[in-house]
């Protein structure tokens, strides 16, 4: 064998992006041979390693749950005894699972079991005969029952501008209190039975970091904002432990069809630990499941809860076999960009229509943390040991994170992993800060493409040099700011590759009405290999799993995926067609089978 291997750059062209790799003939990376019979051997494949050279090989051998080799296919024939489970990938690619860095699992897997719009754009009839039509099936939960409807895609209600209320749902046939959550995460609609339930009247205030939607009279109009869902979401029946396990379970199952072996629930309660603690115990996690439990605005002592919950729940370091972390705290800064709602926190005010002309209002958003308390607040969590997580989506919630950021690392701090979550709108003085403070952008990859939340709901009202720097996936990473995958699912859909493809071409599904427009803000692509790095190794980074997970090299766990087509080379469209075949968590098999043909 060659003592230093032979390495030659080949260029996988795709559309307008060529992404540079580099094939490697020889031995494992790290020069050695482990001579131990293989569990599982990955032959005759194309291997994208994601390592610091983006290496591409042949082969990769999986001893214990951990990679034992990565070389070409007769520099593994060593590793194969009369046990090994021999896969000849007859040129398929192998790539590490992805890393999703934010979303949500309970709410996902609950909307997979519930009552599911499926992001559609409805018409107010649509809407109402897919609800009625769940009603209907469930007649027998009359007349107490909720109705809990997921995945309604506010923002793209047809025809264009359509807006719902109260008197909408209070339309259908039932005596059932009705709540509808939208796609963004941010909006519940209730009918008059619910608002009811929850206790609210025109006489109600608005909660702190939240809205109550009203009509023109003060009535409540059934739309609630932000905080103001706690107001209903209290009144809702508990759910039993056996609930919220099958739900974790449910969510896991749709996380492995996509290859996503390591997530981080950006929004974590006790419940949602008990269930995958649960699941861990009885060797049931097909995933690395991370959890940031959230730090209320009002809370006199940020890191108590914290504390607990790590000392219940948190199972140590990374293990071969799937557990529990417990080391993120997530904090809402403001709320979302789209009108109506338009709360996310803005330098300069939304713009307004008027005298057939767009200028500035007097709307700026909500900003629900001071900037003191922010940098305190941030500063005692990661004295606690803990990795702050801020939702922050307008250009001056996104400033404060990064000054609470700037503060932490001029205390001498260099240990903390802080994430600005969304950062939809970035000044462009603040790009370059992600990399010089080391701080990591969990962006939604879903968003950056022509869509009524976006070139309807929003860019009217920041006008065009605002616009040229929403969703700045190319500005971040041109300015060496490390980017991670943050699905938001259920807000965005599950389809971590539709996700993938659009940070790439910045374009709107093939068929959509939409996709006319083009590429929305080319100069914002990302290419190819920044975005599946920003999927794999920057999510494992921001995880602390980057030295066991995230690229496949000798020694680090066996956390891997079988592709349907190689990512790297097949047209930019087809990306979003990708179909995982193989999971591999640990060296465990869990979605898919070895048997590929």
């Amino acid at each position: 064998m060659e003592s230093s291997p032979r390495r030659r750059t080949v260029l996988a062209a795709a559309g307008a992006t060529a992404v540079a790799v580099t094939v490697t003939e020889g031995c494992s990376p790290s020069g050695e041979e482990d001579d131990r019979p293989a569990d599982l051997v990955l032959k005759n494949g194309y291997v994208y390693t994601v390592d610091d050279q983006d290496s591409v090989h042949q082969a990769l051998a999986v001893t214990g749950g951990r990679i034992a080799y990565v070389g070409n296919t007769k520099g593994v024939a060593p590793h194969i005894g009369k046990d090994t489970k021999v896969v000849d990938l007859k040129g398929r690619m192998v790539m590490p699972g992805l890393h999703d860095g934010h979303l949500h699992p309970m709410e996902g897997g609950q909307g997979l079991l519930g009552c599911d719009l499926n992001y559609e754009p409805l018409t107010v009839k649509q809407f109402q005969d897919r609800v009625q039509a769940y009603i209907d099936k469930t007649k027998d939960a009359e007349p107490d029952a909720w109705v809990q409807v997921n995945h309604w895609y506010a923002q793209a209600m047809r025809p264009a501008g359509t807006k719902l209320t109260k008197a909408d749902l209070d339309k259908l046939d039932t005596e059932r209190p009705v709540m509808v959550q939208s796609t963004d995460g941010h909006t519940l609609l209730l009918n008059s039975r619910a608002l009811e339930i929850a206790g609210i009247t025109a006489k109600t205030e608005d909660p702190s970091g939240g809205r109550i939607g009203r009509d023109e009279d003060g009535e409540p109009n059934g739309l609630l904002e932000d905080g103001a869902d706690k107001l209903v979401k209290s009144k809702l029946p508990e759910p039993t432990a056996k609930d919220h396990v099958r739900v974790a379970r449910r969510a896991l199952t749709a996380l492995a069809e996509q290859g996503v072996t390591t997530f981080m629930d950006a929004l974590a309660d006790e419940n949602a630990l008990r269930a995958f603690t649960t699941l861990a115990e009885q060797g049931e996690l097909t995933a690395r499941p991370h959890f940031a439990p959230v730090v209320e605005v009002s809370a006199a002592d940020p890191v108590k809860e914290l504390r607990r919950l790590r000392r219940r729940y948190h199972a140590g370091r990374t293990k071969t076999r799937p557990t529990v972390a417990v080391h993120n705290a997530k904090l809402f800064l403001d709320g979302v960009l789209q009108y109506p709602a338009q709360t996310a926190a803005l330098l300069e005010p939304y713009l307004v229509h008027k005298h057939n002309d767009w200028v500035h209002g007097n709307k700026k958003g909500e900003h629900y943390w001071e900037p003191e308390k922010l940098n305190n607040t941030v500063h005692k969590l990661a004295k606690a040991g803990f990795d702050p997580h801020i939702h922050a989506i307008g250009d001056r919630a996104v400033r404060t994170a990064l000054d609470a950021f700037a503060h932490l690392r001029e205390q001498g701090d260099r240990d903390t992993r802080p994430t600005v979550a969304h950062a939809e709108l970035v000044n462009p003085k603040d790009v370059p800060r992600f990399g010089r403070l080391n701080v990591c952008a969990a962006m939604g990859f879903h968003w950056p493409k022509p869509a009524p939340d976006s070139v309807d709901s929003v860019k009217p009202y920041l006008g065009s040099k605002r616009w040229s720097h929403y969703e700045p996936e190319g500005d971040i990473n041109h300015h060496h700011g490390r980017i991670t995958l943050g699905s938001d699912w259920p807000v965005d859909p599950l389809d971590e590759w539709t996700a993938i493809k659009t940070v790439i071409t910045r374009t709107a599904t093939p068929g959509s009405p939409y996709a006319k427009q083009g590429p929305m803000t080319p100069h914002q692509r990302l290419p190819r290999a920044a975005a599946l790095r920003a999927a794999t190794l920057n999510g494992a980074y921001q995880l602390r799993q980057e030295k066991t997970t995230g690229s496949l090299e000798k020694g680090k766990l066996a956390d891997l995926i079988v592709l349907d087509r190689n990512v790297l080379k097949v047209p930019d469209e087809e990306i979003a067609r990708t179909k995982v075949l193989l999971t591999v968590v640990g060296g465990k098999v869990v979605h898919g089978s070895t048997t590929l043909d």
